[in-house]
């Protein structure tokens, strides 16, 4: 029963439920008390730690975090349960990464894998590799942590794993996109946009060309980027998801605006608007409400500069408030000088 309750806890935290997550691990964690159940308790520390570094929190969450990996690691490490001290290393490498520094997460995610493959857990290996992959980027060795996803990628085309060979290609392009290797990375998105399609997980390759259409508004590529992110809107309604058609028509709206296309924006935004409408997405709506606000606010001032522009020659338009103390009572003075000298 307390291992079932554990998976119950992880399967609460993966769904985006930490308070109930956390609810029933603490559940776990009485039930192998109870019983003795000395090995479930220390999973259920370790996984504690995981739940909290995944959501955050503020010091007492990372002291409860840390507190739990460390007394999880203690156990295993005594009990010479060697699986379950690399599952630890793990757990606290998450929480250095949460709440630490970047030279833990290195330092944790590293032993983890030692042990991991001295066991030959590759499956296990692979996933922490992420973790020692985010905390190189953290500490800027982007290179390293390319190698570190490139190992994970290698281990996923062993197990025949497509899914995470798919998110492990696109964690390596937005890796390179950091390293400065933008036509490396354009080769990596699209194997990563194949394999995603391969498995039919069209979310995930719309989240690559999200990932590409940053980099080319990041290059400056205005055309490239409204490519993409058109072909997105395409991509979404073949799937029929109406939702997420919406809000990528609305991406597209933006990125008309940012380059001073207001009609054709407001046009966007409009169809967008009825898209979401139609999917009951309040959300979406009123986000598609702010755009057609911002619309009109570009609009306005568009027309306002038109007209100062068109009437430059024979109006004012004052660029600041002079303001100077004494210029009237000065100005009368003058006035007075030049009549007693008859000056008119």
């Amino acid at each position: 029963q307390a291992i079932a309750t554990i998976q119950v806890a992880q399967a609460l935290s993966l769904t985006g439920k930490p308070q109930e997550a956390l609810a029933a691990v603490t559940e776990a964690m009485d039930l192998c008390e109870d019983t003795r159940f000395d090995v479930g308790r220390a999973a259920a520390l370790a996984l504690t730690a995981r739940i909290v570094a995944a959501h955050g929190g503020g010091e007492d969450d990372a002291e409860l975090a840390l507190e739990s990996a460390e007394d999880a690691l203690r156990f295993f490490r005594r009990a010479g349960i060697r699986r379950g001290e690399a599952v630890a290393l793990w757990s606290m490498a998450r929480v250095e990464a949460a709440f630490g520094g970047p030279q833990q997460v290195v330092r944790c995610a590293r032993e983890s894998i030692a042990l991991l493959q001295e066991l030959g857990e590759s499956a296990a290996e692979a996933v922490v590799n992420h973790t020692l992959a985010d905390g190189l980027v953290a500490g800027g060795d982007v290179n390293r942590a390319t190698l570190a996803m490139e190992r994970a990628l290698a281990i996923y085309e062993t197990l025949s794993d497509k899914k995470k060979q798919a998110s492990c290609l696109h964690r390596i392009a937005q890796l390179e996109i950091q390293g400065s290797d933008p036509e490396k990375a354009v080769e990596t998105m699209e194997k990563a946009r194949g394999a995603f399609n391969a498995v039919k997980d069209y979310k995930g390759e719309a989240e690559v060309m999200g990932t590409e259409r940053d980099m080319h508004l990041q290059e400056g590529r205005f055309a490239e980027a409204m490519r993409v992110a058109k072909e997105t809107v395409t991509h979404y309604h073949k799937a029929g998801d109406t939702k997420l058609e919406g809000r990528s028509l609305l991406k597209v709206s933006e990125l008309l605006l940012d380059n001073n296309d207001v009609d054709r924006a407001q046009k966007v935004a409009e169809v967008a608007m009825g898209v979401l409408s139609q999917a009951s997405d309040p959300d979406g709506t009123k986000d598609a409400w702010e755009m057609m606000g911002a619309i009109k606010h570009a609009r306005v001032k568009t027309e306002m500069q038109q007209v100062i522009e068109l009437n430059s020659d024979f109006m004012h338009v004052p660029k600041t408030l002079v303001v100077d103390p004494g210029l009237n009572k000065r100005i009368q003075a003058a006035y007075n000088e030049s009549t007693k000298k008859k000056l008119f």
